[in-house]
């Protein structure tokens, strides 16, 4: 995950709740995409969203997204875990 001042994008991102109100916030970071999970700085404090889409401008953008998250790295650790756990029970 890069980012750089130069690639400043505004995403829109919905929240669980309701889907059909989407934000608008800043990114630099690169691999951003629809449908991907981020956490993004909010009024009300950290959040994770689904960016839902991206606009060339904005009058709403004030925040930015802080990362996007890991799902992938997340499932690999649960399956490590659970082969750790497997792996216990057979050694006794």
């Amino acid at each position: 995950m890069t980012t750089s001042s130069a690639n400043r994008r505004i995403v829109q991102v919905a929240f669980a709740g309701n889907y059909e109100v989407l934000y608008d916030f800043f990114t630099d970071l690169d691999d951003i995409q629809v449908g991907d999970p981020v956490v993004c700085d909010t009024a009300r404090g950290f959040s994770v969203g689904k960016v839902a889409g991206f606009v060339e401008t904005s009058t709403k953008a004030t925040n930015w997204i802080v990362q996007k998250v890991d799902v992938e790295g997340h499932k690999k650790r649960l399956e490590r875990e659970r082969l750790a756990k497997e792996l216990a029970k057979m050694l006794g």
